[in-house]
């Protein structure tokens, strides 16, 4: 399907050319195409319109038995005063978000599957980028030398929670995604300086889309590898309707291991997940979708109560338990009005349930003693829409609110003085509203300017913001861009932190009810070089400076939220910390082509923060540089005949 970037208005009479045997077709009325008898392997698609930036898709994996599904966007060209000429030249490093113009880039299903130790997880992709760094086997992603709870993930259009298993409380990362990567379409990852769409964040947004089951073929696709089995299936309702499904089951390949017999860790690790997408249209009330996923993890140790084991393995004393689960599912509308308007709105349930516990032996015949039992639980109604009009190819106006009642139903308990004492203890709910509005302008071919508000404000205890944002970019002649990105934003503290329980006397008080947003400002300078037809060089340098960061009140400490990665804090806490990260970034890539990839980054930073005793620091994430070399080669084995 071809359709407009901007408000996915379907493109008649596009025509898309297979450059492998030089075949075309025409995009009818409503934008759909189908080529036919297409050889296995690896194709190049061409798309042109008139009025329309040529698009070419290269590198397009067609396997045998199983039909390529597309949905191909193309962006208006805004300037005709002349008569010019436009290559087809795709650029990969901008992002799909066409209101984003720094520090952001498009991450494909191509380089899900088959960058270096990517294992269809975006979250190791994204350690291959400039500027990110994961933290252990938990896999929370270090944006600029932020810490991980500073990363937004979104699905669809929506806020949801850490989508990744083994997943552990006020984090952003986990061992193996929840999303798996037979549902993936080509998304978005931003590292700094966002547009105005996306709030409630200060390090960096993973914006993920969901690919359309196959609407004319029903197929079934079962996979094995070290993460698990898969099952995925994908096909029409109705022939001629043109709704569709997708949806994907995965069972741990660990937990079958052990399901077996064969002894793998330290401890019995089990998860699994199902996640879905679900095409509706209608002729007249526009598009529908419902989405979701879910996944279940779990890891527990008990400890062992024979003495012999002790002697020679100590912490065979030790048990513990971490068990997460994770959902969101949500149903969408997208109604286009006129050709320039479309509006979309979102109803969404999402939430979290995190379980952990640790326990103890002191000696053979003695008690089992519980040294920390928590339990944090959290359910999200999300309710959005967004408006995007297009007055016409230089003025694109996009603005929403998005609403969401935070249920929750938190415990912590941690042992101290001889018994497990409350640390956390609330149910209840609040509201959390955001609202933003954005225009981008683009005058002429070479240069384009965002500018735009976002607001947010929570209703526990009435904290709110109001953040601008600006960004522009020029393109010079013989492929060279330069851009710069300026903009305020800001982020709620995770749930647990308001209600923190601290004793004062004989009884206890939540000091921490009152807490204001941390906040941030963002500044980003980048230049690019576009050289050949797939090379790409990008450099950026970046200031943030951090300020109204919770740190220890009333006495001097060297503890801040910046340096916070997981869990709660317990601990009277006030909004006058301080931070700052500075650093440059280099990317050289050569995209996938030829059967041939390359990618090397070179980061170069310094990440302080200013705590209550009065002294700048390094953060716990300050490694001052890194630096990353991802390639990869593909050979044919074989010339294969057989079309698809």
């Amino acid at each position: 399907m071809v359709v407009e970037r901007s408000i996915g208005a379907p493109l008649a009479g596009a025509t898309i050319s297979l450059g492998a045997i030089g075949r075309m077709v025409t995009a009818d009325s409503l934008g759909h195409f189908r080529l036919d008898a297409v050889p296995v392997g690896r194709q190049v698609i061409s798309v042109t319109h008139a009025g329309f930036r040529p698009v070419t898709l290269s590198n397009l994996m067609l396997e045998s038995g199983k039909e390529a599904v597309l949905t191909i966007e193309m962006e208006e060209i805004a300037f005709r005063e002349r008569e010019i000429v436009i290559k087809g030249r795709p650029d990969k490093s901008r992002p799909l978000n066409e209101m984003a113009l720094v520090s952001g880039r498009m991450f494909s299903v191509e380089e899900t599957r088959r960058f270096a130790a990517g294992l269809n997880d975006p979250s190791r992709i994204a350690t291959g980028f400039a500027g990110v760094q994961s933290q252990g086997d938990a896999n929370a992603l270090i944006i600029r030398g932020n810490a991980p709870n500073g990363l937004l993930w979104r699905v669809e259009g929506v806020d949801v929670p850490n989508p990744n298993h083994f997943a552990r409380v006020g984090t952003s990362g986990g061992a193996i995604s929840i999303l798996s990567a037979q549902l993936l379409a080509n998304s978005d990852f931003f590292t700094g300086a966002f547009s105005s769409e996306y709030g409630n964040a200060l390090a960096g947004v993973f914006d993920i889309r969901l690919r359309k089951g196959n609407k004319e073929k029903r197929e079934h696709t079962l996979s094995a590898s070290t993460i698990g089995l898969d099952a995925a299936t994908e096909g029409y309702f109705k022939k001629g309707y043109g709704g569709s499904y997708l949806m994907n089951y995965r069972y741990g390949f660990l937990t079958l291991m052990q399901k077996i017999g064969f002894d793998i860790g330290d401890a019995p690790t089990s998860f699994q997940d199902f996640s879905f997408n679900i095409h509706l249209p209608t002729r007249k009330a526009g598009e529908f979708s419902i989405f979701g996923f879910a996944g279940s993890s779990q890891q527990e140790e008990t400890p062992d109560r024979d003495p012999a084991a002790w002697a020679s393995n100590r912490a065979r004393r030790n048990g513990w338990l971490d068990q997460s689960r994770t959902a969101a599912t949500g149903l969408t509308h997208s109604l286009r009005i006129g050709r320039r308007t479309l509006v979309r709105s979102i109803l969404s349930l999402n939430g979290y349930d995190y379980r952990e516990k640790d326990s103890r032996i002191e000696r053979f015949d003695g008690p089992l003693i519980i040294g920390r039992d928590n339990r944090f639980a959290e359910v999200n109604s999300v309710a959005s829409v967004t408006v995007t009009h297009k007055r016409n190819s230089r003025h694109l106006y996009r603005t929403g609110v998005y609403l969401t009642r935070k249920g929750f139903d938190l415990v912590q308990r941690d042992w101290a003085n001889n018994a497990l004492q409350v640390r956390v203890k609330d149910e209840g709910h609040t509201l959390l509203a955001n609202g933003f509005t954005q225009w981008k302008w683009t005058p002429s071919e070479r240069f384009s300017f965002v500018a735009g508000l976002h607001g947010q404000h929570l209703r526990l205890n009435g904290s709110g913001t109001v953040d601008p944002r600006l960004s522009a970019r020029w393109v010079l002649r013989q492929g060279r861009s330069v851009s710069v990105g300026l903009g305020h934003h800001a982020q709620i503290q995770p749930l647990g932190n308001y209600f923190a329980r601290v004793k004062v006397g004989t009884d206890t008080i939540q000091p921490n009810r009152n807490m204001g947003m941390s906040r941030s400002l963002h500044l980003v300078l980048g230049y690019g070089i576009r050289f050949g037809e797939q090379w790409n060089l990008k450099a950026e340098a970046y200031y943030q400076y951090l300020h109204s960061i919770p740190i220890t009140a009333g006495r001097p400490t060297t503890f801040s939220m910046i340096n916070q990665d997981d869990n709660y804090v317990i601990d009277a806490l006030v909004n006058n910390g301080k931070g700052r990260n500075l650093g440059m970034e280099l990317t050289l890539e050569r995209f996938w082509t030829d059967q041939f990839y390359f990618l090397t980054t070179v980061s170069l930073y310094n990440s302080r923060y200013l705590p209550s005793d009065g002294v700048w620091r390094n953060t716990r994430f300050n490694s001052n540089a890194m630096t990353t070399t991802l390639l990869g080669k593909e050979w044919t084995i074989k010339d294969r005949k057989s079309v698809v």
